[in-house]
């Protein structure tokens, strides 16, 4: 009868190693927030385009605006050699679309067949060690759609990234991201 119990205890104990350790590694990798906040150095793409130079440099400037909004997770610093993590805004555009409604609506007297939806999009490379991801923040509205909420979007989008890839920046290693 011991024996038995026995033979069931060690069952049960491999069973909870196999079973509940992976799960507290995995809880334990992306926590809520880091215990301190994060080193990024934001910074643009290198381009000869005269007309994308001054648009990516306006949106670097709302970029780490939006990333330093994420205090319990970020600080930005001034050079790359400081950060655990980059993040290279590659692309910033606006657009707009002319989307037709399904039915016609009357307003104020006029008959509106379709909405003009704006668009405002900030492209960027993420690295955190060796770890590298493209990522996009976007804002479409009918109206008031903008830069400062498609940064905000990038920033929530590099949470996510540090989030997952959190064991890369927990073995301390510096990014360098290619130019």
């Amino acid at each position: 009868m011991n024996g038995r119990r026995e033979i069931l205890g060690r069952c049960a104990a491999f069973l909870a190693g196999v079973v509940l350790v992976p799960g507290l590694a995995a809880a334990q990798s992306a926590p809520d927030r880091p215990p301190e906040p994060i080193a990024v150095f934001v910074d643009a793409l290198e381009t000869d385009d005269a007309e994308l130079r001054p648009l990516l440099a306006k949106a670097v400037s709302e970029v780490a605006k939006r990333v330093v909004g994420r205090r319990r997770w970020f600080r930005v610093v001034e050079s790359r050699d400081e950060a655990a993590a980059s993040l290279r805004v590659t692309n910033y555009r606006t657009a707009s679309e002319v989307i037709p409604k399904i039915q016609k609506q009357i307003l104020n007297g006029q008959v509106e067949g379709s909405e003009i939806l704006e668009f405002h999009y900030v492209d960027a490379v993420a690295v955190i060690g060796g770890v590298t991801r493209g990522l996009s923040g976007l804002d479409e509205r009918e109206t008031g759609s903008s830069l400062r909420n498609a940064s905000e979007n990038l920033a929530e989008e590099l949470e996510n990234f540090c989030r997952e890839n959190y064991g890369a920046l927990a073995a301390g290693s510096s990014p360098s991201a290619t130019r």
